[in-house]
């Protein structure tokens, strides 16, 4: 049975995090990217605070781990957004999704020269590639490079946005699967105050703030940031650090493979879109991949051992 609930988690975290793409593009056309950053952030945690009150859930930790979290949290959440809201300003959201993508691939590489690491196999490796080229065939034909240097500078951002999740993936495995057993209500609640504190100065530092006129007046601005805050960041990050704290890093951060082909499906009931060949069967690959990753007899002691 909990197996079957991890797996349904982790559908339901791909819905979560599907429209993500789409809610900070229309925040980054209204407001300053960080800016937007420190909304979605913000909300995440007045709606993480709200839960663990009416849940009863302690958030205290021990001083000397406490900078351990900050530090998780600038990895897992505040330098990726810096990078994933700069960059959305400059690339295509197919592009986007390509490099969100990659995440698995950096987890897998810095896993190999971690200690904690665990569970290796030649097949994930195998499928964590053929995911990576599922989703290449997906968004291949929809990119649209031009000859500016911004979109050099919005890909570039979009790979350190990668690579820092992946950081924060095996930083985040360690500590909650690790010795220390850490609870990761306590480490997710901590993890956002470190955000929204680096995201907050930074966006003070270099932008401004928006009027008041524009916020009141433009609702699209809270709606995504609402559904950003709430679905994508809040509720998705519970269910994510749960995932790894039940599989591992690796396995976990093969959802976003799994994205592109809800982003899909949205696609077709909203805006009724039929997908290409091209796309047909690159949602085909990525489940191969995912199948590949996720076979049972690949991970036998990841939902036993722990």
């Amino acid at each position: 049975m909990n197996k079957n609930i991890n797996y349904g988690l982790f559908f339901l975290l791909a819905a979560f995090w599907s429209g993500s793409f789409v809610a900070i593009k229309a925040v980054v056309l209204e407001v300053p990217p960080f800016f937007g950053a420190v909304l979605r952030v913000g909300f995440a945690l007045i709606t993480l605070s709200l839960i663990f009150c009416f849940y009863k859930k302690s958030v205290a930790v021990p001083f000397n781990l406490r900078w351990r979290i900050w530090i998780m949290g600038l990895f897992s959440q505040g330098l990726p957004f810096f990078f994933l809201f700069y960059g959305e300003q400059h690339i295509s959201a197919g592009l986007a999704g390509i490099l969100n993508g990659t995440v698995p691939i950096w987890t897998l590489l810095f896993s190999l020269i971690s200690p904690q690491t665990r569970n290796f196999s030649f097949s994930k490796c195998i499928g964590l590639l053929v995911g990576l080229f599922g989703i290449c065939i997906i968004f291949g034909p929809l990119l649209r490079f031009d000859s500016t240097y911004s979109a050099f500078l919005g890909t570039l951002s979009l790979l350190l946005m990668a690579i820092c999740y992946s950081v924060g993936n095996l930083l985040n495995q360690r500590m909650l699967s690790g010795q220390t057993r850490l609870d990761f209500f306590a480490n997710i609640y901590h993890q956002h105050w470190a955000s929204l504190i680096f995201l907050t100065f930074t966006s003070l530092l270099f932008e401004h703030w928006p009027s008041s006129y524009l916020l009141f007046h433009t609702p699209i601005i809270w709606a995504a940031s609402l559904y950003m805050g709430i679905f994508s960041t809040a509720l998705a990050w519970i269910i994510y650090y749960y995932l790894i704290r039940e599989w591992d890093a690796v396995r976990a951060s093969t959802v976003m493979y799994i994205v592109p082909i809800m982003a899909l499906l949205w696609d077709f009931v909203f805006f009724h879109n039929r997908p290409q060949w091209s796309e047909v069967i690159g949602v085909v690959t990525i489940l191969l991949g995912v199948l590949i990753i996720q076979w049972p007899k690949n991970l036998p002691q990841s939902s036993q051992s722990l």
